[in-house]
């Protein structure tokens, strides 16, 4: 993996100059198109997106780990005031908009410059990574530039698109890539031959299947998240077009992804090449505690959700704090998860007489589960279960045949991904977990499965509507949406945030707390939403929708 990290970091060094966001990113100047092969940046901008998605400061997951309720601060550190308060001013989290649209020039290159080039894979890939990175945008603001962004400097006042329009044609866009794989290895002949996707792929290493599964699976986030809108028009869009992609997705053997999807460019124990995610919040390079490890702490809201429904994964994601109560000399020192309250001014800190429960991550190459897993650990961009726990949904709401005896088989499934997720050591390289992995769930003592039988064969959980699906709570048409996202919530802990927190908006599920110091005037007081960044309000002024705030809901955000 090395070998291959010189090899990326070569080719992108050739091509221009590395920027501090990211340690393969390659494009500091999106207004200078580059001349450059698809192969020599592919990599590179597949490794921002995972960093700008799980650890780079800052990322989508680090935001929505504090507003979905992962996170808390510590008594170590003041300051996090906007965490606290709900108060975003238009720098809070500035650098995602930049950092995104930075990225998806670089996709765009790849997209234009592959098409013309004889790099159609290269193209399609790009494609659908443009896809995902908008998403993310208009998940996180709303209207953003779409049509006429990624010009450069033939147009650097880009009109903004309708968040909902832009979900039409993301859907679109991911269509078309699939017919553009699927036309290029059809067309494929003795005197033409696709110039063929390699190490460069530092996702699914050139298998072209497996990123028709990846579109696949992210036209059902897409198709899910404008699902609960009071549009009856799009309603009955949204409806039909899940039929069709379940119908075509087994029409075409090729369904949806297996396994993790998950980004290794080669990290190593090196300063500005471990896991970003793993950097910022575990151990630096060279051993010693990252800065921001001392910085938060898991919320008592998460701990008491693992630990009311006795999941072994408390003890798998966090270190056990204590609580010292008595007088001197009869101290006496409790074990007990401790957490933060939402808006705590006095939290706990890490010395007596209350020390605070950690985020596990071991020290140096130590390989571990977990959430923050290892240095060289492969980076998330859609897990297993998250993709499981969508399907189980659109089966038990009618989207997708099968009804709840296949939900519950999906819902399983994704509970047990999860707890494989989290017990598997880190690994360098992208095997994580798979169909197979999920077949051998009676193999004694494989990663994960033990915990997992218990959990599920606990009697205290046999009729436990938070576990148990079939004593789960109906909720009319929404089926047993409840359950589902509620384990998806847990499941998705620290390593997928956004995707947790985009379903709080969508679900109102679960219940989240809300800080204390919230100045939010919604009913559950949360915020919805990101300001746009002063950077864009500065020089795109007179395009950017005026009267927005941190309250006002994305389109698909209707049930409160």
């Amino acid at each position: 993996m090395k070998i291959l990290f010189k090899m990326l970091t070569a080719a992108a060094l050739t091509t221009a100059a590395s920027s501090c966001s990211s340690f393969l990113d390659i494009n500091n100047n999106p207004n200078q198109a580059l001349t450059v092969a698809p192969s020599a940046i592919l990599a590179t901008a597949l490794s921002t997106t995972a960093a700008n998605y799980t650890g780079n400061a800052p990322s989508y997951n680090s935001y929505a780990s504090w507003v979905a309720s992962y996170w808390g601060k510590t008594g170590v550190v003041s300051g996090y005031g906007e965490e606290l308060t709900y108060n975003y001013s238009s720098s809070y989290y500035a650098g995602l908009f930049a950092n995104t649209y930075d990225n998806l020039n670089d996709y765009n290159i790849i997209q234009t410059q592959g098409a013309a080039n004889g790099y159609p894979y290269h193209a399609a890939i790009a494609r659908i990574m443009k896809a995902y990175n908008f998403l993310l945008l208009v998940d996180e603001y709303g209207d953003i530039p779409y049509s006429q962004a990624l010009q450069g400097g033939t147009n650097v006042s880009p009109a903004y698109d309708k968040a909902a329009d832009i979900y039409k044609d993301l859907l679109v866009q991911l269509t078309g890539a699939i017919s553009d794989i699927k036309a290029t290895a059809a067309t494929a002949t003795a005197t033409f031959t696709p110039l063929a996707v390699g190490p460069e792929d530092i996702v699914f290493g050139g298998n072209m299947t497996k990123w028709r599964q990846f579109a696949n699976s992210l036209k059902l986030r897409i198709l899910l998240r404008e699902s609960q809108t009071s549009d009856a028009t799009l309603t009955a869009s949204v409806t039909q077009q899940l039929a069709a992609l379940q119908t075509e997705a087994a029409t075409d053997n090729v369904g949806f992804i297996t396994a993790d999807v998950v980004a290794q460019p080669g990290y190593a124990q090196s300063a500005g090449q471990q896991n970003p995610l793993y950097n910022r919040y575990a151990y630096t390079a060279a051993g010693t505690s990252a800065t921001e490890r001392q910085y938060q702490i898991p919320t008592q809201y998460i701990l008491n959700q693992y630990s009311s429904n006795n999941d072994p994964r408390l003890s798998q994601l966090y270190t056990i704090g204590a609580r010292t109560t008595g007088t001197d000399p009869n101290l006496v020192t409790t074990p007990e998860y401790i957490g933060a309250q939402p808006g705590q001014s006095n939290a706990p800190s890490f010395v007596a007489p209350i020390v605070a429960s950690r985020i596990r991550g071991a020290n140096a190459s130590t390989a571990t589960g977990g959430i923050l897993k290892g240095l060289v650990a492969p980076t998330a961009l859609m897990l297993l279960s998250e993709h499981l726990f969508s399907k189980a949904e659109a089966e038990t709401r009618g989207l997708f045949t099968g009804g709840n005896t296949a939900a519950k088989s999906d819902y399983l499934d994704g509970i047990k991904a999860s707890f494989i997720y989290f017990y598997r050591a880190a690994a360098t390289t992208n095997a994580s977990i798979n169909a197979s992995t999920l077949a051998a769930s009676t193999t004694a003592g494989a990663a994960g499965i033990d915990q997992y039988n218990t959990y599920i064969n606990a009697a205290s959980n046999a009729t436990n509507p938070l576990v148990s699906f079939d004593n789960a709570v109906v909720n009319g048409a929404l089926g047993k949406q409840n359950i589902i996202i509620y384990q998806k919530y847990l499941a998705l802990n620290s390593v997928a945030s956004t995707e947790a927190w985009d379903d709080y908006r969508r679900t109102a599920q679960p219940k989240l707390p809300a800080s204390s110091q919230s100045q939010s005037p919604r009913a559950d007081k949360l915020p919805t939403r990101l300001f746009y960044p002063l950077g864009e309000t500065s020089t795109n002024a007179a395009n950017v929708p005026a009267n927005v705030t941190q309250y006002t809901k994305i389109f698909w955000d209707v049930v409160d």
